[in-house]
């Protein structure tokens, strides 16, 4: 709930274009086109010019926000070459 709050005192809009959208999830505007082609970019876009609910954008921030932090907690696993320089020396 905060994510959305923060990005209406941000945009002071409920609806943010493409280029915002993608801005706020941290892609550039022709990635953000290529994914949204493939299917895979992570909020409905509707209308003309498109546009996106901020809601959508703020949950969407959240989860990669979750992805992030569950990533940086996995345990890092040592490749073996390292592994064995590590004995030597």
């Amino acid at each position: 709930m905060r994510t959305e709050f923060l990005l209406l005192a941000i945009y002071n809009k409920p609806r943010l274009n493409i280029d915002e959208t993608c801005q706020v999830l941290g892609m550039s505007t022709a990635t953000g086109y290529t994914h949204r082609s493939l299917g895979r970019f992570p909020v409905v876009m509707s209308g003309s010019p498109l546009t996106a609910d901020i809601r959508d954008v703020a949950e969407a921030l959240d989860e990669l926000r979750e992805q992030g932090k569950a990533a940086s907690t996995q345990r890092m696993v040592i490749p073996p070459f390292l592994e064995r320089a590590k004995s030597r020396g």
